[in-house]
């Protein structure tokens, strides 16, 4: 018997699994609408673009440095942290009086998107004649070396630095190297991308000239962290930079400089807050800086616009481009790496109506979940599935549903090319062919053996895994099903490289690691302000990242050993996170988050360990 849509949407209002979660707006729409050093190679690589002049200045706060020693890099591919080169021929040159210098053009681009940037070692800060700060790197992220131009103005100093490390903390190793895999060409070059939102390049200062319009980070935190940087820069390099590098000192030792020193911080944001603030004079040359320490030493952008309506799921596509499902509205939303909309008021889609679910397939296509249907899809409004090209043009018509498809909550995208949905309607899951047509028979597989499917990840063998009530199951692609409880109410649900399923248990604020056997490995409890765990993802280290959906945090566990690696209250209590709902991993290490309270998404900059995007079945690396 199908339901009546009124009185499930009472329903779900007060015990669905999935539905809870973006409480206060629809709540008003359901019951309206019920009324009514390391790596360096010192050898040219094949050239094919010689270099325009370039100038610049290296500065300590806002002080010239004289003396400093610059290199500009290319950025390797040998793996992360490796093989980044010499551009220069001479080897370096070296900031005059005033901080000034020169590059003539003696370097050679390697390709027009080789990923550039520029390194100032040692000098002098004003200090007394033959003083050399050997503790100073200080670095600017320029981003492709055919970008450089005989206008292209560098200014670097610790803003420059501290937005590197973060935008680039998955990608740069101690000594100043950068590199990538050789797959992972565009992760880095978002990462870039990233660094000049977060700071500009040409005068030093946040943000960065291309952060669009509206957007929002966290320009006192970077300056803070900029400032307890100058301490140390705008010294002779030794007691003055005891503070600073005792804070940022982790367990493969003390920093010897203040770009390793910047990026230990970065990547232990939880580590030493309070003594990293201590480090900053207390009116640093970088203002407005914090008044007092932060929750963490995270870095976040948060973007608006492009049609984000009642945000829900986000999927990454192999560009790095993040695409929204929104509930409301008729449209999804697809923002570049950068956070730039590709469309104002989204891409608008006829079968688009109530829309939570939303995947990426091989060939960036994009799958959408409709709760309800169109007419012309559906008489009954049980609910479609709408594809889009990667240029954001609707292929399904009024949407398919075929295969089962009733009151669809979730999608994920397999190998193969198969679309995998969990069917919340009617308690099962349908499969089709990536062309729209069904694998599974007229009713779905397993209806009402699935009860509440509300989330659903693909594992290594083709198998779905789906969150319902009270626990998960799985279902082979010939449609056998195995269920296992484990839960109080699951939300989501990721599969890691081992095969290992994790689960958002959303009411308990909990976070439960199954074996691939359905076996329960793990059950980590989410404390302090950790409350509704909602989307989850697997980085490529294997380690678990979940929505906090009331705590408005992020909460990171360890993939080998289930422990809390995040603070008590989570990560990102700084950023303007509202009801975070859905969660991805792009390939540039960033975390990008679904606001469902306030229509935003925000990017989690360089926290994460890179993953290969789009998501097809467990996580890989790039």
């Amino acid at each position: 018997m199908k339901p009546c849509n009124c009185i499930r949407s009472f329903a779900v209002l007060r015990a669905g699994p999935r539905h809870n979660r973006i409480a206060g707006a629809l709540a008003v729409a359901f019951f309206g609408a019920m009324v009514s050093g390391c790596g360096v190679q010192t050898s040219m690589q094949s050239s094919s673009q010689q270099g325009e002049v370039l100038r610049g200045r290296v500065f300590g706060g806002q002080q010239p440095v004289s003396g400093a020693s610059i290199t500009l890099y290319a950025a390797g591919s040998g793996g992360a942290g490796v093989g980044a080169y010499n551009l220069l021929t001479p080897n370096s040159v070296t900031t005059d009086g005033s901080g000034s210098f020169g590059i003539t053009g003696d370097y050679t681009c390697p390709t027009a998107t080789t990923q550039v940037y520029i390194v100032a070692r040692g000098g002098n800060p004003g200090l007394a004649a033959g003083t050399n700060n050997a503790a100073m790197v200080l670095m600017a992220a320029l981003g492709n070396c055919d970008a450089l131009m005989s206008s292209t103005t560098i200014n670097l100093n610790e803003a420059t630095t501290a937005a590197s490390a973060w935008a680039l903390s998955q990608f740069l190793g101690s000594g100043a190297i950068i590199g990538s895999t050789a797959t992972n060409a565009t992760g880095l070059a978002n990462a870039f991308a990233v660094a000049n939102n977060l700071v500009n390049t040409s005068t030093g200062f946040a943000p960065g000239s291309t952060l669009p319009a509206g957007a929002v980070t966290e320009t006192a935190k970077l300056y803070t962290l900029a400032d307890a940087i100058a301490s140390c820069v705008n010294s002779d390099g030794t007691a003055a930079c005891t503070p600073l590098f005792a804070a940022a000192t982790t367990s493969s030792g003390v920093p010897a400089n203040t770009l390793d020193a910047a990026l230990n911080i970065v990547k232990n944001p939880a580590a030493n807050v309070a003594a990293v603030f201590s480090a900053a004079a207390s009116r640093g040359p970088f203002q407005p800086a914090l008044s007092a320490h932060p929750k963490d030493w995270t870095m976040s952008v948060t973007y608006a616009g492009g049609g984000l309506d009642l945000p829900g799921s986000v999927a990454i596509d192999s560009a790095g481009n993040a695409v929204v499902a929104n509930y409301f509205g008729g449209a999804i939303s697809k923002f570049s790496p950068a956070g730039v909309p590709a469309s104002a008021t989204g891409f608008p889609g006829t079968g688009l109506a109530q829309s939570y679910g939303i995947a990426v397939d091989g060939s960036d296509n994009v799958w959408v979940t409709n709760e309800q249907s169109v007419t012309g899809a559906n008489n009954h409004h049980d609910g479609s599935i709408s594809k889009f090209s990667p240029a954001g043009v609707e292929q399904s018509g009024y949407g398919y549903t075929v295969g089962g498809i009733y009151y669809p909550s979730a999608v994920a995208s397999d190998t193969n090319g198969t679309i995998w949905i969990a069917d919340y309607g009617s308690s099962s899951a349908t499969l089709l062919n990536n062309d729209g047509t069904a694998i599974s028979g007229s009713g779905g597989y397993a209806a009402s053996a699935l009860p509440f499917t509300s989330a659903v990840a693909v594992d290594a063998n083709h198998n779905a895994w789906f969150a319902v009530q009270k626990g998960v199951a799985s279902v082979t692609p010939a449609g056998v099903v195995s269920s296992f409880p484990c839960c109080a109410d699951p939300a989501g649900i990721a599969v890691d490289p081992a095969g290992d399923v994790w689960v958002a248990d959303y009411n308990a604020s909990t976070v439960v690691e199954l074996m691939p056997s359905g076996v329960v490995a793990n059950r980590t409890v989410l404390s302090g302000g950790n409350g509704g765990p909602q989307g989850i993802a697997i980085d490529g280290a294997g380690n678990v990242w979940a929505a906090n959906y009331y705590g408005n945090s992020l909460a990171e566990l360890s993939g080998a050993s289930a422990s809390v690696l995040s603070p008590a209250l989570g990560y990102g209590l700084d950023a303007p996170l509202s009801e975070p709902y859905g969660l991805a991993v792009d390939a540039s290490g960033n975390l990008w988050l679904s606001n469902a309270g306030s229509n935003t998404i925000t990017q989690i900059v360089g926290l994460a360990n890179p993953i290969r995007t789009p998501l097809l079945g467990p996580p890989a690396q790039p």
